[in-house]
């Protein structure tokens, strides 16, 4: 399964609602359950994060070797499409 933040946010929430109702009533393992939940899902919105930022440095190098290939040829649609897919790439991370 591919990690996902709105998964782990998900997650995250209803642990700490499991989390705080287990405090609230008494139930120990409704607390211990909500902090394994809300640790599952804080550890998938990180994964997330970092297949993001991997994605984004892929990008980001073809873009770079795309704008050279244009610049060293002369070809300047080239190079503005490499300048256009860093940048984009920028904004992901």
């Amino acid at each position: 399964m591919q990690p996902d933040r709105a998964s782990g946010a998900q997650k995250e929430f209803g642990g700490n609602l499991k989390e705080t109702a287990g405090n609230l009533l008494g139930k120990q393992d409704w607390s211990h359950e909500g902090r394994a939940q809300k640790a599952e899902g804080q550890a998938e919105q990180e994964a997330a994060k970092a297949q993001n930022r991997a994605e984004a440095n892929a990008e980001s190098l073809k873009g770079k070797v795309k704008q050279t290939f244009g610049a060293v040829t002369g070809n300047d649609s080239k190079e503005c499409e490499g300048r256009a897919e860093r940048a984009k790439a920028d904004v992901k991370q």
